[in-house]
């Protein structure tokens, strides 16, 4: 019987086209325009642009300029003159110029309205670089990076997609939560759900057979957005296999439980549909997935971790970028998801009305 239950379960939502093109399709789309935007690693391929201009012949800008382009991730841009740099910022046609004078202090060209995180790392980088150039003295590296014991050594050359793939697989992996409420609305406006509890079944394994079918949908869901992301987009997984496999997994079971806390609330599909998704998008931005966390204010940091997209980001973060993660070191994530998970379901249980 409840064989029959999830046979049902998964052939009705391969047929829901919509539904599998949100669960699967959209997701895509969103990896593709987030991955684009943002980039959380060196991007050898594109180097920056930075506008520059100083007078021919005038070394302190030729060698502004060799340095520039001998500073990964930067290239020099020469316009034909200070104005033209001046411009081309203004215009945002590039994110900084450098303007070299004769007898004047070097202008780093720049807009100072800008948030001081996207500004403050490019105009350290550029500072940087003309003081190496001009330096009358080539001096020994004074600071040398280093990660502290304990921080395992990050993969070479992070690309956007090891960041935005894991986000977007949290966000709408979370999305199969309103599926499962849907289904428990559909079903008891339908009378199937009563039909099912007249079988001579226990109820707890009527509860079961509809949760499962979903679980296995969530778990081809986020296995495919991985996959894809490591075929199409060439994520890489830096740590251990089953260290993923065991944070997916927490992840769906987080996953339903939240979805079992939904259809307690009952109501109509309408109803459900209008309050779940709103509560989803907020968990995945409050949690990060759509803005990673490493860049929000410190006190959204700590309002992340009362959501579980918070700790399973970190889990993936950890497997997909950190050298030899293994299950171990991902367990604060896994016991904060199975936390979650068992607290979601629970209420879900005792707030669930079957005869409803």
């Amino acid at each position: 019987m409840i064989g029959a239950t999830i046979v049902k379960d998964v052939w009705l939502l391969l047929r829901d086209r919509g539904r599998l093109l949100s669960l699967f399709a959209l997701p895509v789309v969103f990896i593709v325009v987030f991955g684009s935007m943002f980039k959380f690693g060196p991007d050898r391929g594109t180097p920056r642009p930075i506008a520059i201009w100083h007078a021919t012949g005038d070394s302190r800008g030729e060698a502004i300029e060799r340095a520039l382009a001998s500073t990964p991730g930067f290239t020099p841009q020469p316009l034909a003159s200070a104005g033209a740099v001046r411009s081309a910022v203004a215009h945002d046609e590039v994110g900084a110029g450098l303007v070299i004078e004769e007898g004047k202090v070097v202008e780093l060209v720049i807009d100072l309205g800008a948030p001081v995180q996207v500004r403050g790392p490019l105009q350290g980088a550029l500072t940087g670089v003309v003081m190496r150039a001009l330096a009358p003295v080539q001096l020994p590296p004074m600071i040398e990076p280093r990660s502290p014991p304990g921080i395992a050594k990050p993969i070479d050359d992070i690309t956007s997609f090891q960041v935005t793939v894991p986000g977007n697989a949290v966000l709408f992996g979370f999305f199969i939560a309103l599926t499962v409420a849907m289904s428990f609305a559909h079903e008891r406006s339908t009378g199937t759900w009563r039909r099912l509890l007249a079988a001579p079944v226990p109820r707890w394994q009527a509860l079961l057979g509809k949760l499962v079918p979903y679980l296995l949908i969530g778990l081809v869901q986020l296995a495919f957005l991985f996959g894809l992301g490591a075929l199409l987009f060439g994520m890489k997984i830096a740590g251990s296999v089953w260290a993923l496999v065991a944070l997916t997994v927490a992840v769906e079971l987080c996953a339903m439980g939240l979805g079992l806390l939904f259809a307690s609330f009952g109501g109509s599909e309408r109803q459900i549909g209008s309050m779940a998704p709103l509560v989803l998008l907020v968990m995945g931005l409050v949690g990060g997935c759509m803005f990673p966390r490493l860049v929000m204010p410190a006190f959204m940091q700590k309002a992340g971790l009362v959501v579980p997209h918070s700790w399973a980001l970190d889990g993936y973060y950890a497997v997909l970028v950190r050298e030899g993660t293994t299950i171990a070191d991902i367990a604060p994530s896994l016991v904060a998801l199975c936390a979650f998970a068992v607290g979601f379901g629970l209420l879900g249980v005792l707030r669930f009305r079957f005869e409803r």
